[in-house]
């Protein structure tokens, strides 16, 4: 076991953002239930130190953010970037938004440090639970101001006071939204390797980066253009301390790429409307990395699959053809 605590650094970040309220442009207040709700683009602006906390909170403190920049034809886009160190606890038991706290279209989906307290979800845990859990935080993608009901779920699933949970929110319409969904490369790439049965505590260290997607007030429209940076436009690579045949006997087959089927080249809004507009209908397959590269600590040899599709990155964001 390990003494690292992903939610007394998550928390920690959190606070500073609270206290840095006007700079970060974001709002914080107390909920009815007495949990602190910080809202980071649904009623106010956020900004790229907010969608840096965000993501940095995601990881417990196990991963940095930066941004940098990415060329689609005549345009200039920035990319999110992380930088992750213990990849299962950063991601796996932290970033990754698979704790289902709502039903329908837009459901609320909880992420973060939390999830390594309530150990509610199908990835959650691997041998890690957060050993100080005397406050928590969770984060959700939304475009609704959290429920107390929800916040109370949070509470008892994490066996702390309301007054103790922390419920950092935006909806994907919003610079934060963009930037948090972009910044999920390496989380993408761990969760395709544990249902694939890679070892996955053989993973050291990521890094990955995306395009941050051209903002738009339509929630569905800017979900689409999010998921399109990490299905044609983002590239992982990790570092593994397996042999050579680990990697190659696994990586071709879960990329996103033009051995895909009808789906690849095809904007995600399109394939969500497909499927109904349920995330949790998308099959495995269609929730796939764009490019993926993994150096083997064992050989030093490094191996690629999947290719950028920018052609798609330009059509989703821009309208234009390449």
């Amino acid at each position: 076991m390990t003494n690292i605590s992903l939610n007394r650094v998550g928390v920690a970040i959190i606070r500073d953002a609270i206290a840095r309220a006007e700079e970060f442009q974001i709002k914080s207040w107390t909920a009815e239930c007495g949990a602190t709700l910080v809202d980071m683009g649904n009623s106010c602006p956020g900004s790229w130190k907010a969608g840096q906390a965000f993501v940095e909170a995601g990881f417990g403190g196990q991963g940095k953010a930066s941004y940098g920049r990415m060329e689609i034809g005549p345009f200039t886009v920035p990319t999110i970037d992380v930088w992750v160190d213990n990849p299962v606890l950063a991601v796996v038991a932290s970033q990754a938004g698979c704790w289902e706290l709502g039903k329908g279209e837009f459901a609320e989906i909880g992420s973060g440090p939390a999830r390594a307290v309530a150990l509610a979800d199908r990835w959650s845990g691997h041998g890690y639970r957060d050993p100080d859990p005397s406050a928590v935080v969770v984060q959700l993608q939304t475009a609704r101001v959290p429920s107390d009901a929800l916040c109370q779920t949070v509470a008892t699933a994490c066996n702390v006071a309301p007054e103790q949970v922390y419920v950092v929110f935006a909806p994907t319409a919003c610079l934060v939204g963009a930037v948090q969904v972009a910044s999920r490369t390496v989380e993408q790439v761990m969760i395709k390797l544990f249902l694939r049965g890679f070892d996955i505590h053989a993973v050291k260290y990521g890094f990955g980066t995306a395009p941050v997607a051209p903002l738009s007030k339509d929630e569905g429209e800017i979900m689409g253009r999010a998921n399109d940076a990490l299905f044609y436009g983002a590239t992982t690579v990790l570092y593994a301390d397996v042999p050579d045949e680990a990697i190659t006997s696994i990586l071709p087959t879960f990329t996103f790429d033009v051995n895909s089927g009808e789906y690849w080249g095809m904007p995600f809004a399109e394939i969500f409307e497909r499927f109904n507009r349920n995330w949790f209908s998308v099959p495995d397959l269609l929730d796939s990395p764009a490019r993926v590269i993994i150096n083997s600590l064992q050989t030093g040899h490094s191996f690629v699959a999947g290719q950028i599709n920018l052609k798609v990155l330009a059509r989703s964001y821009f309208g234009h053809t390449l």
